[in-house]
């Protein structure tokens, strides 16, 4: 696996559940920046911001601070930036010619740091390969690994995997302290149904308006007809998976300690298109079910949950109801709108690639294994033995190990707060407490 894999791409849980749980994890003394000579003033270029604009705020919070700002305008959401007058270069030709028009514009205005959201992005891939040549600043910014009140942000010389790894063995033998960050006063509760309408309200304008930007590319199909079909899809099933809630009380009692969950990933996630060995989810599916035939012990039962943002795009129904056939009948279970920390809490144990609900689910003390490359695959955290071996010999993980992992997230990569929200009361306009690398080095 690439050394340059994001902290994470994962879209948001459905249940705001995961705040509390994590709030009593990480409680503590804020931590404070320290004193230190002012760093050098940037000139900052925003390549390919977030879809909900919310790079806007924080390029105004940098102005503020005294850095010049400016954003490249790719399609109709991006005027969003000359809206709250942000210098913009419009870009319109094809992805082909980025690169040097890139090269150039950097010549020219003297840009020294790009900021991206998602690098695997086909612009934000030209520039992360461009900062590297160059040796400028990068900054990448995801969705959180803590959900859903977190955003992810790293440097190109402070890649999550290694960076991790090296802190957490520091922790692990004394030499680092991880001190608690506390959530900051909310000032509303994070909504996955507010980013979803900004996020839809944003997509549907640059397709109206994608005559004007012929040459835009995005990493994701851009038909507004197919998506418009699929969100029917997921409204539809929505309504109908309504009863699945009735599994809620089954797990937390009658099923308790008697099955596994596997949470399923978003089918074209860059987390396994870009970041796994797995060609599709249907292959990690059939996999699991073959390990579980052969090793989980006969009473035990197998759960999978569909993904929210994939409900409208994927359904693996047939498939896994075929697979369960051949073990018998009645030990595969297919649900969707169950509740996320109740299925966690009571599973025996959780299997998936790289998905944040493997945080979540050592959050709710459940035995975790990682079957790709993970930041929280470490000693002490997720079950390092064979795959074969996990449904038998897991054991829970210790919540003072899993407390002292979320602190060291908190406190190298991951802000309080959304770019699609603004929920905490802290200083600026995107209302986000930053990471202290982040904050050090920019405000």
């Amino acid at each position: 696996m690439p050394s340059t894999l994001p902290l994470s791409a994962f879209r948001l849980h459905e249940n705001a559940d995961e705040l509390s749980s994590i709030s009593q994890l990480s409680s503590g003394e804020v931590t404070g920046v320290c004193s230190q000579e002012p760093k050098p003033r940037r000139k900052i270029l925003i390549v390919q911001g977030d879809w909900e604009g919310g790079m806007s705020l924080l390029a105004l919070d940098l102005q503020d601070t005294g850095h010049e700002v400016g954003k490249i305008l790719f399609c109709a959401p991006d005027v969003i930036y000359k809206i709250r007058k942000i210098r913009t270069h419009l870009f319109r030709k094809t992805l082909a010619d980025f690169e040097s028009w890139l090269r150039e514009l950097v010549r020219t205005e003297g840009y020294d740091t790009f900021l991206l959201y998602n690098h695997y992005r086909p612009y934000n891939q030209v520039a992360w390969n461009l900062a590297g040549e160059l040796d400028l600043g990068c900054y990448v910014f995801e969705l959180g690994l803590i959900r859903p009140n977190c955003i992810t942000v790293f440097s190109r010389n402070s890649l999550p995997l290694p960076t991790l790894a090296s802190k957490w063995e520091e922790l692990s033998h004394g030499k680092l302290n991880a001190p608690a960050v506390e959530t900051p006063p909310a000032l509303c509760q994070v909504s996955t149904l507010v980013k979803l309408t900004v996020f839809c309200t944003n997509f549907f304008i640059s397709r109206v308006t994608a005559p004007l930007f012929p040459n835009f590319v995005d990493q994701r199909d851009m038909g507004l007809v197919r998506h418009f079909k699929h969100g029917l899809i997921h409204l539809w099933r929505t309504i109908e998976r309504n009863r699945d809630r009735e599994y809620d009380p089954l797990f937390a009692d009658k099923l308790s300690e008697n099955y596994y969950a596997v949470p399923l990933q978003v089918h074209s996630d860059t987390q396994i298109t870009k970041c796994s060995n797995y060609q599709s989810i249907e292959q990690f599916i059939t996999e699991v079910v073959e390990s579980f035939a052969q090793h989980a012990p006969p009473e035990t039962k197998l759960v999978f949950k569909v993904h929210p943002m994939d409900r409208g795009y994927k359904d693996y129904a047939d498939l896994i109801a075929s697979l369960d056939d051949h073990l018998g009948g009645n030990r595969i279970l297919y649900v969707d709108r169950v509740h996320l920390p109740t299925l966690l809490e009571h599973s025996r144990g959780v299997v998936n690639i790289n998905s944040s609900v493997g945080i979540s689910g050592l959050i709710h003390g459940a035995p975790v294994i990682a079957l790709g490359t993970a930041v929280y695959d470490l000693e002490n955290l997720t079950f390092k033995g064979g795959f074969d071996d996990f449904w038998t010999k897991a054991e829970k993980p210790k919540p003072q190990v899993v407390k002292q992992f979320i602190n060291l997230l908190l406190g190298t990569s991951q802000g309080r707060g959304t770019l699609s929200q603004r929920c905490f009361n802290v200083p600026g306009r995107c209302k986000i407490q930053w990471p202290k690398p982040f904050q050090d080095e920019f405000f």
